[in-house]
């Protein structure tokens, strides 16, 4: 038979466990306050502002040059984060956490590189990288996740970076279809060659239709090349 006092003990035991319980609960309850305000912050970001840190790491600081070619490589935009749309991990939350303890005070201004699709561009899965300005054209970055910029993307997208890049994908586009259509439906003549007047007409048609149905596609769908468009704030 358990006595009084062994019900007793137990009985402040057990209240012991609970009053843990509901200490870590309120932990746990306040970092997840903490995060969400850490959140809040970067989806109300509208304006490059500069953050001043007390230690950088020189690996992650990129001038404001290196981004833009590196949006411009693989069709990218660099817009604050209010345009972002779409959550925001939880290891980003993390290592903002971290960084806002090198701050000298609250980190307010955030940048995110990351394909259009990602973006709440005005009149309208992919790879972020979260960034703050730190002054001078350079920008730290905080964290990257998603795993969409892959050199494929860089070739894909090649043809769009300036308007010379899709002169030439046009040329190389109509000179393969000139060179592929069989001679027999491009002249009745007997003995003729593959390579000849014949085939040098046939290249300047092919270009020309190319040229049209490109031109015609291009402010159809009002086209950007990435040049202009990687910190755009607008779909066209």
């Amino acid at each position: 038979m358990a006595t009084h006092t062994e019900r007793e003990r137990l009985e402040r035991l057990l209240l012991g466990q609970q009053n843990i319980l509901a200490e870590v609960h309120l932990l746990l309850a306040d970092e997840q306050k903490q995060d969400d305000l850490l959140r809040a912050m970067v989806f109300s970001s509208t304006e490059e502002k500069t953050v001043r840190l007390s230690s950088m790491d020189p690996e992650r600081i990129f001038h404001r040059e290196a981004i833009r070619d590196t949006c411009v490589r693989y069709r990218l935009r660099f817009l604050p984060a209010a345009y972002f749309k779409g959550p925001l991990p939880h290891q980003a939350v993390h290592a903002l956490r971290v960084l806002e303890r090198k701050a000298d005070g609250p980190i307010r201004s955030f940048m995110i590189m990351a394909p259009p699709s990602r973006f709440k561009l005005c009149d309208s899965e992919a790879d972020p990288l979260l960034f703050v300005p730190v002054g001078d054209d350079r920008f730290y970055l905080v964290h990257k996740w998603g795993n969409d910029l892959a050199p494929y993307r860089s070739l894909v997208n090649w043809p769009l970076r300036s308007p010379l890049t899709l002169a030439i994908v046009v040329l190389m586009v109509a000179f393969a279809l000139a060179a592929l259509v069989p001679t027999s439906l491009l002249t009745t003549e007997p003995g003729v060659g593959h390579w000849g007047t014949h085939r040098f007409v046939m290249m300047f048609w092919s270009t020309m239709v190319c040229a049209s149905f490109t031109v015609f596609g291009w402010f159809a769908f009002f086209g950007q090349f990435s040049k202009e468009a990687w910190n755009s704030r607008y779909f066209n």
